[in-house]
């Protein structure tokens, strides 16, 4: 699967959003490596940024939905596994989640 970039600007030249996409599909997110969307304050500073996997928000290292003040200090975040809000206990809990932890686990002791 190919993934493509789109980026749209304010007025004053400073970049308003990102957007990772599959190929031809501007509205089907996706990113594996970092934030599927990020969308920025008019100043420049980073409003909100939104990690997806096929069209749904997903995250199993972190927040799948962070919110940002415009001093760079974290408003709010929201956990999401495959497409599903979860408190961020239900998320820490979480199989798939769980699964991760201990892949990681192992490739550092394998190192």
């Amino acid at each position: 699967m190919k993934i493509e970039k789109s980026v749209d600007y304010y007025n004053n030249g400073n970049i308003w959003h990102e957007g990772w996409h599959k190929e031809g599909n501007e509205y089907q997110c996706h990113r594996e490596d970092g934030p599927a969307y990020v969308v920025y304050y008019y100043s420049g500073e980073k409003e909100f940024e939104v990690w997806c996997v096929h069209n749904k928000k997903h995250k199993v290292d972190g927040p799948a939905f962070i919110s940002y003040n415009k001093d760079g200090t974290v408003r709010f975040e929201k956990y999401y596994i495959n497409g599903e809000r979860l408190s961020k206990e239900e998320w820490e809990d979480h199989p798939i989640r769980q699964e991760y932890i201990i892949k990681e686990a192992m490739k550092k002791a394998l190192e």
